[in-house]
């Protein structure tokens, strides 16, 4: 019991420590506003892989920050048909517009094993209370989320689709801090058909501009891991610039 106890706080303790790493970067925070944030999370579970987190509709108990693994968050059409308008890593809480909302707006799916760590409604309410920067912070993070939401829009909209997929992986690598160098690689566990759906192309064209992607040697995709050949390269297909994920200088506008 005390192995997977210490496990489930090594869980908790990465998670926070990620999600206090992202907030610093946009937010002045003091030492007490920081170890507010590490203190946030209160319980884990994990997801298997194409079960729903959040449905939409939801009554807020809690929020998720991600630990481990990734999610996916879906839209349904009447005729059957999905389509997937984010994902979402560690460090992020893909539920952060429901701060000041009732209910959930989004529908969250996992995408392979994850883990979830807790931070429930009254402990975040109570800590913004407390220290109102938070909100100020938190704001930013739904900021930043919305901005990577209409960059999709224009990817989807402008670009063929084999940039579409090397602009979706440019973007994940760079959130995830995985950009070592020229070549690295990095966890992407969506199936082809889950690339299609966040795309917006068929998993013909996915497959075929995956291929295409590999044969430019620029990437490749093999067992849940991206492969990535030549950053330089990929980037300049995407027609990628990272400035929309940029948080520029840390600012505090609540004193």
């Amino acid at each position: 019991m005390s192995s997977i106890h210490e496990s489930k706080e090594i869980w908790r303790a990465g998670a926070s420590a990620i999600l206090l790493k992202r907030i610093a970067r946009h937010t002045i925070l003091t030492t007490d506003e920081q170890k507010a944030i590490l203190s946030l999370t209160d319980g884990e579970f994990e997801v298997c892989n194409h079960h729903e987190v959040v449905r939409v509709g939801q009554s807020v108990e809690f929020y998720c920050l991600l630990a481990d693994g990734m999610l996916a968050r879906t839209l349904d059409a009447a005729s059957g048909s999905r389509q997937i308008t984010a994902f979402y890593v560690p460090g992020e809480i893909p539920d952060i517009d429901t701060l000041i909302m009732p209910s959930t707006t989004v529908s969250l799916e996992a995408i392979g094993s994850v883990h979830i760590v807790r931070i429930h409604r009254a402990g975040m309410h109570d800590s913004i209370r407390r220290f109102p920067v938070l909100l100020e912070a938190f704001w930013r993070e739904a900021v930043i989320d919305a901005t990577i939401a209409a960059e999709w829009i224009a990817n989807v909209g402008q670009q063929p689709a084999m940039p579409r997929i090397a602009h979706l992986f440019a973007e994940i690598a760079v959130r995830m801090d995985t950009v070592r160098g020229n070549a690295f690689d990095f966890p992407f566990p969506a199936t082809q058909i889950q690339i299609a759906q966040a795309v917006g192309v068929s998993p013909v064209h996915a497959n075929r501009s995956l291929n295409a992607l590999r044969e430019e040697n620029a990437m490749h995709l093999r067992n849940g891991t991206v492969f990535v050949e030549d950053w330089a390269k990929l980037t300049h297909l995407a027609e990628f610039d990272d400035k929309y994920l940029s948080y520029h200088d840390a600012q505090r506008i609540l004193l």
